[in-house]
């Protein structure tokens, strides 16, 4: 085969894979550590509250979460406008992951996982991916009272009963 064929037939498949990651949002706007297709999650309303600075919690809560699809605890009380560091470990053998917010935000996050390659990490601002055996952590600033969840949207753990209750007080 001529050598020029052959840089043709390269450039082609190089053209195509360049493509694919594109569609599938692996450059630009896409998955990744604090990214997020269309930018979900960057902007959550001022009630829910906000992302925040470890170093400003007033507080830090221990969470696990279990191949039994559970999370310990299972409900949390905070105040409003209080900063907590939630450290989170997985101490199972599946994926998990703690997204914190209210239900319009756990729909659109659902939603966005439904178009992710299965085991893709997807930290953002409110959401994080917990390895087996892993620890990670994510840290808020409450809003408004009322209530919010944490949920893992990992396919078929939220099903499976892996949420939780926040009560923000």
């Amino acid at each position: 085969m001529p050598r020029w064929v052959k840089a043709f037939v390269v450039a082609g498949h190089v053209v195509v894979v360049v493509l694919i990651l594109l569609a599938t949002g692996v450059f630009g706007r896409g998955h990744g550590p604090g990214r997020h297709l269309g930018g979900i999650h960057n902007d959550p309303a001022p009630a829910v509250g906000a992302p925040a600075d470890p170093a400003d919690a007033d507080r830090v809560i221990a969470v696990s979460a279990s191949d039994a699809m559970t999370f310990e605890p299972k409900a949390i009380r905070v105040s409003a406008g209080e900063t907590v560091t939630f450290v989170v470990s997985n101490t199972g053998r599946l994926v998990h992951e703690f997204t914190l917010g209210d239900a319009a935000m756990q729909q659109e996050h659902r939603d966005a996982m439904e178009h992710m390659p299965a085991g893709m990490a997807h930290d953002t601002t409110n959401s994080i991916t917990i390895q087996p055996g892993a620890t990670e952590r994510v840290s808020w600033r409450f809003g408004e009272a009322g209530t919010l969840e944490f949920v893992c949207h990992t396919p078929g753990h939220h099903e499976a009963g892996m949420r939780g209750e926040i009560t923000i007080a």
